[in-house]
């Protein structure tokens, strides 16, 4: 079941998300867990406030465990100001059917962009390797994506 993320979920957000950072293979970022969290609470916040350019959902179980969780917030672009929804974070469990719960968060966040007068979206991935292809052709193929390419590197 999706449902906003609240105030008292984010804890299992963050379990979810250290457990997903322990199994990657590659990491390009030093995780600072204070940047991360005001990250988390600004979604949940705004979102709270009604502001619908941020969204924060996660995927539970009838148990109420958490399989997965999205964060999302829109900017305007530079050509015609209109807006696009830029997932920021996709993370989910590694113990359940990933593609089935990825699904079920695009599809939220695609079905609120469209009401909310939207017409774009977007899904990066800082991450490397195949983890990061296999989330980007599975959403060329679930949602007729278009792949963009782009880059990542550190200055030294």
């Amino acid at each position: 079941m999706i449902k906003l993320i609240g105030d008292n979920d984010i804890y299992s957000c963050i379990e979810l998300m250290n457990t997903s950072l322990q199994e990657l293979d590659h990491q390009l970022y030093e995780r600072n867990e204070r940047c991360w969290l005001q990250h988390i609470a600004h979604h949940v916040e705004e979102q709270n406030k009604g502001n619908a350019l941020f969204l924060a959902i996660g995927d539970y179980a009838s148990d109420n465990s958490i399989r997965g969780f999205m964060l999302a917030s829109a900017f305007r672009n530079f050509y015609n100001h209109g807006w696009i929804m830029d997932v920021k974070d996709c993370i989910t469990d590694s113990n359940y059917n990933n593609a089935f719960t990825v699904a079920r968060l695009f599809n939220y966040m695609i079905e609120h962009v469209k009401e909310q007068g939207g017409t774009y979206w977007r899904a990066d991935t800082i991450r490397a390797g195949t983890e990061a292809n296999n989330y980007i052709q599975f959403l060329i193929k679930k949602y007729n994506a278009i792949p963009f390419h782009g880059v990542h590197g550190k200055v030294k």
